[in-house]
């Protein structure tokens, strides 16, 4: 994969920073209670990720159940990543990168926020001939390694018969990636959204040709994901943490427009309209506590992690497939969503 290397990046419009909040590093805040147990918190800021961490904090649910939440949001799952295995952060919130990292024995997934179906999405541009595909080949292609995007342009060469070899896909951040995209610099672009609005703005006449949601192996599930020694040390603030965390989703699931309406005015106003998380959130699949029990009791939460860990085996970034039940313990979330719901 060749890297973007031009000035792109020096004239990205502030709306294609803003539009994914998960690239923009900000400052560290409390969302929890005064006194309570503290818990260093690392997170990317797109809904999929943080939904629940933000209507948490403005319920109460995690100052409730005594916890003091001290959470900081990173601009990339890597960076993420290697603050939560250096220690600085005692839990992180990741996207795709969670069934990446933690089967290189980079922490301990405890818990799914949600399952990412169709939010990566294939756009070609005027006059390319790309109607699917298998025209990607001897194109080139711009998408961002290792990211939910990278999964499904994998799945779709795949499916397509196309070997990866013959197209020329180049590495970018995926603001930059649209830039060069519009810029006429690229065939194709696999992405993310709400990045399919901003590519919409700035070039009407581009298609959409396929998405994830073509492609059930290219789902991903997003994670809470705890630093090895912390969570060998500190199962009761785990199970907490859990227990918390199922009442946020059951005040989701009974008011899920009101529930985005209040996370949208905490934490979202200055990165996305409320327009794009109401679709983005069209590509991402919630349940309530019934069903998520049921996921992870049947095993469906294990396939999603390991299916995308595959993926990631697949394209070179993890060096040897592990089981997920290595790395990722349901037992906690189903001793505790039982008593949840009793």
């Amino acid at each position: 994969m060749r890297v973007l290397t031009t000035g792109l990046a020096a004239g990205l419009a502030l709306t294609l920073v803003s539009a994914c909040g998960a690239l923009d590093e900000g400052g560290e805040t409390d969302s929890g209670a005064e006194g309570g147990t503290p818990v260093k918190v690392g997170y990317l800021h797109t809904i999929a990720v943080d939904d629940k961490l933000w209507l948490g904090q403005v319920d109460g649910h995690w100052a409730d159940h005594g916890l003091d939440l001290e959470v900081t949001e990173f601009a990339t799952g890597i960076e993420l990543s290697q603050a939560l295995a250096g220690g600085s952060l005692d839990v992180a919130i990741m996207g795709g990168v969670t069934s990446n990292f933690p089967a290189q024995g980079q922490g301990q997934i405890f818990m799914l926020n949600s399952i990412e179906n169709a939010t990566a999405r294939l756009w070609a541009a005027p006059g390319s001939g790309i109607k699917n595909a298998a025209d990607l080949e001897g194109k080139t292609v711009v998408t961002t390694e290792g990211t939910t995007a990278d999964i499904f342009l994998h799945r779709a060469l795949t499916e397509a018969g196309v070997d990866r070899e013959d197209v020329d896909v180049v590495n970018a951040k995926m603001p930059d990636a649209v830039q060069a995209f519009v810029g006429g610099s690229a065939d194709a672009i696999a992405l993310w959204v709400p990045f399919d609005l901003r590519v919409q703005e700035a070039m009407p006449d581009a298609v959409e040709i396929d998405d994830a949601g073509n492609y059930p192996d290219a789902a991903v599930g997003d994670g809470w994901i705890a630093n090895n020694d912390w969570y060998a040390d500190n199962e009761d603030t785990v199970r907490t943490i859990i227990d918390a965390w199922l009442d946020v989703n059951d005040d989701f699931r009974e008011d899920p427009e009101g529930s985005l309406e209040t996370v949208h005015a905490e934490a979202y106003e200055d990165a996305a309209t409320l327009e794009d998380l109401q679709y983005q959130v069209q590509s991402q699949t919630d349940y309530t506590a019934e069903e998520w029990l049921a996921a992870y009791e049947d095993g469906t939460v294990l396939d999603v992690v390991g299916t995308a860990e595959q993926a990631y085996v697949e394209l070179g970034g993890v060096p040897e497939y592990v089981e997920p039940s290595e790395f990722f313990d349901t037992s906690l979330f189903i001793e505790q969503a039982k008593a949840h719901l009793e």
